[in-house]
């Protein structure tokens, strides 16, 4: 294997690890509401920055940041993965249709569907969802659901469409064209011939889109549309904050991106992780288009 794939998907997966025991390196503990020296006097409260509580500080509520991004990443990690998986299967299916058997009317529904998308997709999933926040506040297993049905829908058109036209022009090929001629099947031809030639770019498609979709996530979240929903909290007596049930990264930007210009630390601890999972993957897409 690519050296980079291997160095790219091995960061990953060890991202993942420490999601899954986040107190191997952090504890869940929460923060004291004040931090005092030795001589107890005051120096903080929180929400306390990466100097005051390292290595990345604390949110309003005390919990710290670095505890709160592993036990999300595996949520946003996984959740991406399996909506691109499912995505990809389905638009396969479909492009094998579309190549192999539409052959009238191609241009109209090629131009349908581009037409359809000059809408951002995020737009799309904040319409249909928005109003049904309220309903699925007690039920993030079955918001989450519903978030990844309508994510895998909306991404299966465009795929098809891309994966089609790939299919299609390995078909123009002369040795394809003699296959046919003599009768062969299109399942022998597509899985003895076009697979083997466009499994490589489908695998580079495939990273595109898990990038495309953190960056969605990033948007969701800043829009207040939380994988698995989102729970209450209280800072103070008076005020309290939406924070997302499952600490998957996009909710936690979302969730305060108001406390910027106060506390910007709170906002650029998901953020930057972002940033570091999309270099993972913009590191296996090297070793992808290299090999």
């Amino acid at each position: 294997m690519n050296a980079k794939i291997s160095a790219g998907t091995l960061l990953i997966l060890l991202l993942l690890f420490f999601s899954f025991f986040p107190d191997l390196i952090v504890s869940s503990k929460n923060a004291p509401s004040l931090l005092l020296d030795e001589e107890g006097e005051f120096i903080a409260k929180t929400p306390y920055s990466p100097a005051e509580y390292p290595p990345l500080g604390t949110n309003v509520s005390g919990e710290p940041l670095l505890h709160s991004i592993l036990i999300g990443a595996k949520y946003t990690i996984v959740f991406v993965s399996i909506v691109c998986l499912l995505r990809f299967v389905i638009a396969l299916v479909l492009a094998i249709y579309y190549a192999f058997y539409v052959h009238k009317f191609k241009n109209i529904w090629k131009r349908a569907i581009e037409i359809a998308y000059i809408i951002p997709p995020v737009l799309v999933v904040f319409f249909l969802l928005a109003p049904l926040l309220g309903l699925f506040q007690e039920e993030s297993f079955h918001f989450m659901l519903l978030l990844m049905v309508i994510l895998i829908s909306i991404g299966i058109p465009p795929l098809a469409l891309l994966i089609g036209d790939e299919i299609k022009n390995e078909l123009h090929k002369d040795f394809i064209k003699i296959a046919q001629l003599q009768g062969v099947s299109n399942f022998y031809i597509f899985k003895k011939h076009v697979w083997r030639i466009i499994k490589p770019r489908i695998g580079i498609f495939f990273i595109q889109n898990n990038i495309q979709l953190l960056l969605l996530l990033i948007h969701l979240g800043i829009l207040g549309i939380f994988i698995g929903g989102d729970r209450a909290i209280k800072v103070s007596e008076e005020k309290s904050i939406l924070v997302p049930i499952s600490n998957e990264w996009g909710g936690l930007i979302g969730s305060s991106y108001q406390e910027f210009l106060l506390h910007p630390w709170i906002v650029l601890a998901p953020l930057f992780s972002f940033m570091v999972l999309i270099i993972f993957l913009k590191v296996i897409l090297a070793g992808m288009k290299g090999h």
